[in-house]
């Protein structure tokens, strides 16, 4: 028998053996506190990924928030708002080298993938975006904490197209967190595939009025973010209502500053596997394809030996140069034995015999 390379189907070999091992939901545990306005726009994280905008200005900003005791920054990465700077292409390298100056302060960005005011990316239509955002997830999605699909939806997005933009990203196989946000007030459709609301409850309101869009959100029954409430991040008064924001439990994080109050901390669980899980199976096999090879065939061959004692039979049904079966069978009573196979094109079958006497 010619000696054949496994390749992906012994990674789904080592997936089935492990499965019992290796938890594949994903959790992420976080209380988000970020000040993505601080004097108005001149120090907005969200001018972050601009190249209008240097790497001092960027020290600069990373100083104030980790004065303001800041665990994330909200980063944007499209838009045309003339009141701020413009980001209009992903620069996979600039915007890696960008996040990872977030990162080694440690600040977790927030991916925010459009902005309103915003026209010139609107009018190229949905799929424009899609492909756009498609873009940023290829870049640096390994960088980010989790996304917000757009700035101020309702603005020039529908609740449907929002929702076909989250799902994309699932599709996509992002398995992080995908918040929404919108101009003052809650929409319920609007939220309807979000993981997270982040909340804009608007300026200059009395505690009373900002407490009740709190609680209006909440009602939703999804994990908040009061992401909005005051264009001075720093002040005292943008401080004690993220405070007041964090007195409510289901709030998970504020975003326009913050005292020394504790938000409740959000354990997400995406709850199956997704595409990004086997991608992760795909890298294992590609680094260790050698050895992946080595312990299919000892499977093989102690199965055949009888040197352990496995809970099932493995064999190869057919091997040849350009073709294999793995075989893996296991006796459930006297007359009825499981099994799976294994092709090297990558499916998987799974079968029942049954022998009558």
């Amino acid at each position: 028998m010619r000696m054949v390379r496994i390749g992906i189907p012994v990674a789904v070999l080592a997936f089935m053996l492990t499965l019992g091992a290796v938890g594949l939901n994903s959790n992420l545990y976080a209380d988000y506190k970020s000040t993505f306005l601080i004097e108005r726009d001149k120090y907005s994280t969200l001018n972050w990924l601009s190249d209008e905008t240097s790497n001092h200005w960027r020290d600069v900003v990373i100083e104030k928030l980790n004065a303001n005791g800041d665990t994330h920054a909200d980063v944007m990465a499209r838009s045309y708002d003339s009141s701020f700077k413009e980001v209009s292409s992903v620069n996979r390298v600039a915007w890696r080298d960008r996040l990872n100056r977030l990162r080694n302060k440690n600040l977790a960005p927030v991916m925010w993938l459009i902005s309103d005011d915003s026209p010139q990316a609107y009018k190229q239509g949905l799929q424009n975006q899609i492909d756009y955002q498609n873009q940023v997830v290829d870049a640096v999605d390994d960088l980010v904490s989790h996304y917000v699909v757009c700035l101020e939806c309702d603005e020039y997005y529908s609740a449907q197209e929002v929702n076909v933009l989250i799902q994309n990203l699932r599709n996509k196989g992002v398995n992080k967190p995908i918040g929404v946000h919108l101009t003052p007030g809650v929409k319920p459709e609007y939220y309807a595939k979000a993981d997270v609301i982040y909340l804009q409850t608007g300026f200059n309101l009395s505690e009373s009025q900002f407490r009740k869009s709190i609680e209006e959100a909440l009602r939703l029954g999804k994990p908040v973010v009061v992401s909005e409430y005051h264009l001075n991040g720093t002040s005292a008064l943008a401080k004690r209502y993220g405070d007041i924001a964090c007195s409510y439990k289901g709030v998970v994080g504020t975003g326009n500053g913050r005292g020394s109050a504790t938000c409740e901390t959000m354990q997400w669980n995406q709850g199956q596997t997704t595409k990004s899980e086997w991608d992760r199976w795909e890298d294992f096999v590609k680094k260790n394809d050698d050895e992946l090879y080595v312990f299919a065939l000892a499977l093989v061959t102690i199965s055949a030996a009888n040197l352990i004692n496995l809970p099932f039979m493995a064999t190869f049904n057919y091997a040849t140069e350009n073709y294999y079966e793995l075989m893996m069978v296991r006796p459930v009573t006297e007359t009825i034995d499981t099994g799976v196979t294994v092709r090297n094109d990558g499916k998987v079958m799974v079968f029942g015999n049954w022998r009558f006497k």
